[in-house]
């Protein structure tokens, strides 16, 4: 894998390059295809700087609770990918500039000491890099079909939730323009409502546990004509959300099923704009 910094990033999606990279120890950038879909997982992340992770109150399990652990794993078999590296308590991608840097999250203080002003510009500079690859990337594929599709993937906590029974996977709308984008919105949740998981009640909703409201729909809303962000929450039943444990098995049969559906919504998004099946 490269290591890229953020100008050599921009430079290779320009020219129209195919690299799979890390990009200033922050994300990793994969382009097989200049494919006009778009897979990302902003919270896979778990790393702490260095100096940052010695002021941390929070131990790893405590920050991994709150991270989206193997949403990475979920889509590295997809032609483009974006995946945070960083964890969501040096900055939160999901979050704007005012609020991704935490003095307290769900509750808890995050630092021993008050991070200094140079620390939190760190933060925010990295939060800044993430977005400016993600918007470049998102021009560019406009600029070679037309429209595009991001896959705005996360996974959430469920034991902690007072509803008793909570979606499998919950497609948030709050931000999207439903009139341009309805059909694909529902075509959507429809394909993730085909998965079908042993002895697991498995079903998609809109806007039933979280409702859209992240940061990757807010910054790609000045090409909301022609960039759709479908921001997916995963129910975490593929994991012990306490222990960060994975079950490997039921994690890979519905990695199938996921990819499957992706891949026929994606087809599905095309059709409805008129791009070619096969780019």
């Amino acid at each position: 894998m490269l290591k890229l910094t953020e100008k050599e990033c921009v430079e290779k999606i320009a020219a129209g390059e195919h690299f799979h990279a890390e990009v200033e120890e922050s994300f990793r950038v994969k382009i097989e295809k200049y494919t006009f879909y778009v897979c990302t997982a902003i919270h896979d992340g778990h790393n702490l700087r260095e100096h940052l992770r010695d002021n941390c109150l929070l131990n790893d399990s405590e920050r991994l609770y709150e991270e989206d652990p193997y949403t990475g794993a979920l889509i590295e078999d997809m032609p483009i990918t974006l995946t945070g590296l960083d964890s969501r308590y040096e900055y939160d991608l999901n979050r704007g500039e005012e609020t991704c840097v935490y003095e307290t999250a769900w509750g808890k203080d995050v630092w021993k000491r008050p991070l200094t002003g140079e620390q939190k510009t760190e933060s925010l500079e990295k939060h800044r890099r993430f977005y400016r690859v993600a918007v470049v990337l998102a021009k560019k594929l406009q600029a070679i079909h037309g429209s595009c599709l991001f896959y705005d993937m996360h996974s959430y906590n469920f034991i902690r939730r007072e509803e008793p029974d909570t979606p499998a996977f919950n497609i948030g709308t709050e931000q999207l323009d439903k009139k341009r984008w309805g059909d694909v919105i529902n075509h959507w949740n429809e394909s993730l409502n085909k998965i079908e998981m042993p002895d697991m009640a498995m079903r998609s909703a809109l806007d039933e546990v979280f409702y859209g409201r992240g940061n990757q729909a807010t910054v790609m809303k000045p090409f909301a004509e022609n960039v759709l962000v479908l921001p997916t929450e995963l129910k975490k039943t593929f994991m012990d959300e306490l222990s960060g444990e994975l079950h490997q098995s039921f994690f890979e049969e519905l990695k199938e099923q996921f990819c499957r559906e992706l891949l026929e919504n994606s087809l599905y998004f095309a059709r409805q704009e008129g791009l070619p099946d096969d780019v």
